[in-house]
């Protein structure tokens, strides 16, 4: 009851923030301006790089820029991201994060049918552990809901690690991260396995 409390608490606060970054329609990103995400997100936000990046295609445009304002003023701790960010202007985050939000999403194959299934109940169920549902925050296809960000198509590796971050950092700031966390600690390791192996075959 605690999480669940406390997810619909991050949620309501989420939500006005990203009021604050609703998406106008923008012009399409420069080749320049594209390129420095390129290396590490892919040219169309399917990144190459599945085990280190997340994927950016098909991602909430509000999420994106939410995202990169967070890693420029360092709510988001991220070294590389925030010397990234700190180097674009308001319109190019938007127009970075229409653009990716527009690109169509690559899921990764599958490699372990057994251990997807077991992601899939976890997903839409929740754990053993007393996990809930990520389901009910990420919506049903993991397509993610505002404030609630895309985890469909992910790849397992960044997934998996992000969860680790989640169950394993002292605290966070942000409210829907410390939801997340309270999520996270409910996961044993082979849970998360089990759900990142999942996400990264749905479309």
């Amino acid at each position: 009851m605690q999480t669940a409390f406390s997810l619909r608490r991050a949620s309501a606060a989420l939500a006005l923030m990203l009021a604050a970054f609703t998406i106008p329609a923008a012009a399409a990103p420069s080749a320049a301006l594209l390129q420095r995400c390129a290396a590490c997100h892919g040219a169309t936000g399917n990144t190459a790089a599945a085990a280190l990046y997340p994927n950016l295609a098909g991602q909430s445009a509000a999420y994106i820029e939410l995202q990169l304002n967070n890693f420029r003023s360092g709510e988001r701790p991220h070294a590389q991201m925030r010397a990234v960010a700190g180097q674009l202007t308001g319109p190019e985050m938007r127009e970075l994060a229409t653009f990716y939000a527009a690109q169509p999403v690559k899921p990764q194959p599958s490699h372990d049918a057994g251990l997807e299934q077991q992601g899939r109940r976890i997903f839409e169920h929740g754990s053993t552990g007393g996990a809930p549902a990520c389901a009910g925050c990420h919506g049903p296809q993991g397509h993610g809901q505002a404030p609630f960000p895309r985890i469909a198509s992910q790849p397992a590796g960044y997934t998996l690690e992000q969860l680790k971050v989640y169950r394993d950092a002292p605290k966070f700031n942000n409210p829907l991260a410390t939801a997340m966390k309270e999520v996270a600690v409910k996961l044993g390791d082979a849970d998360m396995r089990a759900v990142a192996a999942y996400l990264a075959t749905v479309r």
